[in-house]
């Protein structure tokens, strides 16, 4: 899988997210599973229809979107038409929004969040057990992100230590850590059991769009078990990293997201999903050619938008 070897490195399947949603630790203000009975009922009653509309009143599943995608077309004009790029979607209607969808970025720390997946499919098969352990090795301390960098070589880390190093602190001794101990095989069975094998160009370079996909991978839970994918989304909706898209939303908005930053080539990234209750979207929003304080206004902008359209959304 070549955007892993780099060392800089549909309306989706409601029913099992909305299980995942309903019976995980992530309050989703709004996901209320109704009993075994009122669904059969349902079922029955409308045979043909997404078995989801059982649990999901009419007015959370969002269409018109038109006037969203107007304001964030401006929003991408004001700042360089060809340096932003966005991929929205509602989850549960699946409507979605797409500019300059096919413009690539270096992916930065978002390599990341495959590769934690990628571990999560190793522990499902028994292959690896979150409390076995990996050694530091000199080759591994990196001091870009995150502390474990700090630790002597010969340090052993738990998986479940390494992971959360990962994706809470997007740590890249972790990341490294981890994948000299995965192989070729393993990391390409992410790519062909989900679909996603345009997520890295011959570049390693990544979309918006396809990017998006692994957090509706995680989401619908449709690669790994629900327990797994539950447990990734909730260490990302516990990262402190509050810039970029994070700064657009309420304070105690759910947010599980994945950010890169490449200050070198003026690259920032942000994805992840925002659990509005009722409504949970998909966002992902990449920016070049920008400082970061530039970047992280129009990620902001386009963040703050998004949320109250979506929030203050009415079926006409």
């Amino acid at each position: 899988m070549k955007g892993f070897k780099l060392r800089r490195l549909s309306v989706p399947a409601m029913v099992a997210a909305i299980v995942v949603l309903a019976t995980s630790n992530i309050v989703t203000g709004g996901f209320l599973v109704h009993s075994n009975a009122a669904k059969q009922d349902g079922h029955q009653k409308y045979p043909l229809i997404d078995v989801a509309r059982n649990y999901i009143p009419q007015e959370h599943f969002i269409v018109n979107i038109q006037p969203l995608r107007e304001q964030l077309q401006k929003i991408v004009k004001d700042n360089g038409p060809d340096n932003v790029s966005i991929y929205f979607e509602t989850l549960n209607s699946g409507a979605n929004i797409q500019i300059n969808n096919d413009t690539r970025y270096y992916p930065a720390s978002l390599v990341k969040l495959p590769a934690a997946m990628v571990v999560m499919k190793k522990i499902e098969k028994g292959q690896w057990h979150l409390d076995n352990r990996l050694v530091l090795l000199d080759q591994d301390k990196d001091s870009r992100f995150g502390m474990l960098y700090k630790q002597p070589v010969g340090t052993s880390f738990s998986i479940e230590e390494l992971l959360q190093a990962l994706l809470l602190q997007s740590d890249d001794t972790a990341h490294h850590i981890i994948m000299r101990n995965l192989s070729e095989d393993e990391l390409n069975d992410l790519k062909n059991n989900t679909g996603l094998n345009d997520l890295f160009n011959e570049k390693g370079e990544i979309s918006a769009k396809e990017y998006s996909r692994m957090f509706r991978s995680l989401y619908e839970s449709s690669y790994l078990e629900r327990a797994s994918s539950q447990q990734i989304l909730q260490w990302l909706s516990q990262t402190p990293f509050n810039d970029m898209l994070a700064s657009g939303l309420p304070k105690g908005t759910i947010f599980a997201h994945k950010i890169g930053e490449d200050d070198v080539n003026k690259n920032y990234l942000d994805s992840g999903i925002v659990y509005l209750p009722n409504r949970p979207y998909m966002l992902t929003v990449m920016i070049k050619q920008h400082d970061q304080n530039k970047a992280n206004d129009i990620m902001r902008q386009i963040s703050h938008a998004t949320y109250n359209y979506i929030k203050d959304y009415a079926r006409k």
